[in-house]
């Protein structure tokens, strides 16, 4: 996962922001458009983008509304995976609590659902600034991220 968000932070710096915590809102700077007042919805979704010749991949396995399980993959000149990640929502602001062993802990970044534009914005925030967004798709076979 690490090879995941360094693959990010390498392609295109965008972002400025403050101090970082996953997830905290007050390190969110906004230069795509983000509107809604909706939730993440609590069924499995599937969300991809990429940056130049590497693409992103979320898959939300599981979500009560408060708290879930995502898969995470990097494709390209970078590959990572990361499997079974806790997250918390809030705001939809979505906190990563566990990366399950993915070499997270040196990266800050944030991860915001946008409801309108059904996509995650992803900022990293250290070790480089950095912006992807993530649109929703259609999830592949169970199984697969």
């Amino acid at each position: 996962m690490a090879s995941f968000l360094l693959a990010l932070a390498a392609i295109a710096p965008v972002l400025v922001a403050g101090n970082g915590l996953r997830g905290s809102p007050d390190t969110y700077v906004d230069s795509v458009q983000c509107t809604g007042s909706g939730a993440l919805p609590e069924r499995p979704m599937c969300f991809s983008g990429s940056v130049l010749v590497e693409t992103f991949k979320i898959h939300v396995t599981s979500y009560d509304g408060e708290i879930g399980t995502v898969n995470m993959e990097a494709v390209g000149p970078s590959p990572a995976q990361c499997d079974g990640a806790q997250f918390e929502n809030q705001n939809n602001v979505i906190t990563i609590a566990n990366d399950q062993g993915c070499g997270l802990s040196k990266y800050d970044y944030s991860v915001r659902y946008c409801p309108d534009q059904d996509s995650l914005i992803v900022n990293l925030m250290k070790p480089y600034n950095v912006r992807v967004v993530l649109n929703s798709e259609t999830c592949p076979d169970a199984g697969e991220v």
